[in-house]
């Protein structure tokens, strides 16, 4: 309804520890928090955003995106600050065909 109402392609919403969502006029994705020792959940929300964007930009598909959004995220919240570097291992999923 929100998508429609603005003319969205996507609607994404964060839970936290909840999870996420990611809702298109034709599609849904729901993926669990990874259970992670949260350090700090400084920039967990930006990296999010930045890694899901990045990823669609790359040409991935919606749910790639969503599946590393989440995974670095995860990953941000275990380390201490906004700007931790981030492993190789993400800069290449968002890279894959």
């Amino acid at each position: 309804e929100l998508a429609a109402r603005y003319g969205l392609r996507a609607v994404v919403l964060t839970c936290g520890a909840r999870g996420s969502h990611v809702v298109t006029t034709d599609d849904a994705s729901y993926l669990a928090t990874p259970r992670v020792k949260v350090v700090d959940t400084v920039g967990a929300g930006d990296s999010f955003t930045a890694s899901f964007t990045a990823a669609l930009l790359r040409g991935r598909t919606l749910r790639a995106a969503h599946a590393l959004a989440v995974d670095v995220s995860a990953w941000v919240c275990t380390r201490a600050g906004a700007m931790p570097r981030l492993p190789e291992e993400f800069l290449r999923r968002a890279e894959e065909e």
